[in-house]
């Protein structure tokens, strides 16, 4: 830790650690993390994690809150995003701050973008229980590899 003293380092940050993990790293180490980046997104969302990692001054980072581009077809998630008017990405996004996680969506296209940062709206108390219990995606398919909202990698 003695980097972090030193100022070059500014924060600490864990990828994809589970409670025991997070345990064992409060339990050692002198400088807490200040985040967790953790995959959570509508189909997948680890409550208890979350509300762990919450609980402990840790930031939550959601890894992919768009569900790898796997989740913009679900015909459920299709019908709550279009009873509020915007797209299934934009409802994903909006999900996972309600969560109070942080979301950094990918992508390269500019429209993608704007509608991304376009999340002016509140999901309600009963949506949000609805898609805390969305049926977990099993395989992402084609959208497995080089998970890019927008498409494949060239």
């Amino acid at each position: 830790m003695r980097y972090l003293s030193d100022i070059a380092i500014k924060a600490i940050g864990l990828s994809n650690f589970l409670r025991d993990d997070v345990d064992n790293i409060i339990a050692s180490c002198e400088i807490k993390p200040m985040v967790n980046q953790i995959l959570a997104h509508v189909s997948n969302t680890p409550l208890a994690l979350i509300e762990y990692c919450q609980t402990n001054g840790i930031l939550v980072e959601a890894y992919s809150p768009i569900a790898h581009g796997a989740i913009l077809d679900h015909i459920a998630i299709k019908a709550i995003a279009d009873k509020y008017s915007v797209s299934v990405a934009q409802l994903c996004l909006r999900y996972d701050i309600q969560l109070g996680l942080v979301v950094i969506p990918k992508t390269a296209n500019p429209d993608h973008m704007r509608i991304n940062a376009s999340l002016d709206f509140i999901i309600s108390d009963t949506d949000m229980e609805t898609l805390k219990n969305v049926e977990a995606i099993q395989n992402y398919g084609e959208h497995s590899f080089f998970p890019v909202f927008g498409g494949k990698l060239k």
